[in-house]
């Protein structure tokens, strides 16, 4: 797949495909500016739930000419490569675990790292940042979701609904999501962006996701994140409630809220930007 519309002239990008230790195999496309300056901290990057790359252009156009910027793909999407799928785990933690692993593959022991996420990912990346594990030099995330609510509706049809069925279950999610969970008047690209990724998914592995994700709590977890994170959150996201992320702040020792005025914005180059100056902040 050519990755050069995500990117600069100038900026080299492969795919690594990275093994972790349950045999599961990760897609991770690495981007390497021209004349890299390996003091200037790596960029992991961890997207949201069954997200798309194509969502992150601009931001990765920030990011990308200047600093080494590895977008891990995480296990619920279809470039994953499941060899057992039936006895594999898909918590928050294990998908923590994969990250962990990739940056032990591809993040030299004596380079210094930030990771970056969105939604889901940005709640692996603060999972994984609470254990006692090899710490990034800060956080820059996007939304993260320190808990999920399902529809009383929705749990039932998550738990007995096969995945064969996804196709007639997916518009009642798209119809949820737009009327019930996203600002549809503020916010059409969200609604267009979560119809895409729908699109994308792979149903078993959808539902294998959810059902893990159903009980999970970050609360707990915040205060034993000990690196700096800057919580990048939103006006308009009804998604990601304001409220909520404030509370994530809060809870951070050293957690900061830089707001911007819509999800769109959250996904644009005044996002890459902010990264771009706080990985600038790391290396002085």
């Amino acid at each position: 797949m050519p990755y050069s519309p995500y990117t600069v002239p100038g900026v080299t990008f492969r795919e690594e495909l990275v093994r972790v230790s349950d045999g599961v195999t990760l897609k991770v496309v690495e981007f390497i500016p021209p004349d890299e300056d390996e003091s200037l901290p790596v960029m992991v990057f961890v997207a949201g739930w069954i997200s798309l790359i194509k969502g992150w252009t601009e931001v990765l156009q920030e990011l990308t000419p200047r600093f080494r910027t590895l977008y891990v793909e995480t296990r619920e999407k279809i470039s994953a490569d499941l060899p057992d799928f039936k006895n594999l785990d898909f918590s928050v933690a294990r998908m923590a675990r994969d990250v962990v692993e990739v940056v032990d593959a591809m993040v030299p022991a004596d380079r210094v790292f930030a990771y970056g996420g969105s939604s889901l990912g940005s709640t692996v990346v603060l999972e994984l940042m609470s254990w006692d594990e090899r710490q990034p030099a800060a956080g820059l995330l996007v939304g993260p979701v320190p808990e999920f609510h399902f529809p009383a509706w929705g749990i039932p049809i998550i738990r007995h609904c096969p995945p064969s069925l996804y196709t007639i279950v997916k518009p009642i999610i798209k119809w949820y999501l737009k009327y019930i969970r996203v600002d549809r008047k503020n916010e059409p690209e969200q609604i267009a962006k979560y119809y895409g990724t729908l699109d994308a998914a792979e149903p078993a592995r959808l539902k294998a996701n959810a059902m893990c994700l159903q009980n999970f709590s970050l609360w707990e977890k915040l205060p034993d994140v000990k690196a700096p994170v800057v919580i990048i959150g939103t006006k308009t996201d009804s998604l990601h409630g304001l409220e909520v992320l404030e509370k994530v702040v809060d809870l951070l020792p050293q957690g900061e809220m830089a707001l911007m005025d819509s999800n769109k914005d959250a996904h644009s180059a005044k996002a890459g930007q902010l990264m771009v100056e706080r990985l600038d902040r790391i290396a002085k």
